[in-house]
């Protein structure tokens, strides 16, 4: 997303960045949201009269589309961009000079934490917490696609494994329900039933 700035400052557009950064600055709201972006990218060329051109297929409309947080800081504006499903860059931009530079996420997290007063390193470590899979064997997804689809693909995942392997499976789930007792009472299955092939062929007889 780089270059999609750079392209912005290298036209005639910086104008028009310049113009927005400094209405942004002004305002009253120091963190804004994507539906905030755009309601302020609307007012604003509106406010100046802006061509048409400007507000649907301009560099600076294409930046403005692919911004998902501005946060305002001194003289910094701070643009967090997605240039793609599961893919974020953070920017600091002086709205003086129009001078920018891409920022790690450790500074962007610092960042939020002072916007929200919780910023203390002198206090200590900072509490870290790994949202990764804890599991070894869990499926991980590969394409963004399937990002918010957790449940559907896990389903085919788990069916796919299902009919490559059924007996390590079958075997999987009579120890599963083995495992579940309470004072020695087995709750699932009951003692009648010793082996996954003796669960398989109970279940083939309840099934229709």
């Amino acid at each position: 997303m780089s270059q999609l700035i750079q392209a912005v400052l290298n036209s005639d557009e910086k104008s028009d960045l310049r113009q927005f950064a400094s209405e942004i600055q002004n305002q009253e709201q120091r963190y804004l949201l994507r539906n905030d972006i755009l309601t302020a990218f609307d007012n604003f060329c509106g406010k100046y009269e802006k061509p048409l051109a400007c507000q649907i297929s301009s560099s600076l409309q294409k930046l403005i589309y692919f911004t998902q947080e501005i946060i305002v800081e001194d003289e910094n504006l701070y643009w967090i961009i997605r240039p793609k499903i599961a893919s974020e860059e953070a920017y600091r931009l002086d709205a003086r000079e129009l001078v920018y530079e891409k920022i790690e996420t450790p500074e962007l997290l610092d960042l939020r934490d002072r916007f929200v007063g919780h910023y203390r390193p002198q206090e200590g470590d900072i509490l870290e917490i790994d949202f990764g899979p804890f599991y070894d064997y869990s499926p991980v997804i590969r394409d963004p696609k399937n990002i918010g689809r957790g449940v559907q693909y896990l389903n085919r995942y788990l069916s796919s494994k299902l009919f490559e392997a059924p007996r390590q499976w079958l075997f999987s789930l009579f120890n599963f329900l083995k495992l579940h007792s309470y004072n020695g009472t087995q709750l699932l299955i009951n003692q009648r039933i010793q082996t996954s092939e003796q669960l398989s062929e109970r279940l083939s007889k309840l099934l229709p």
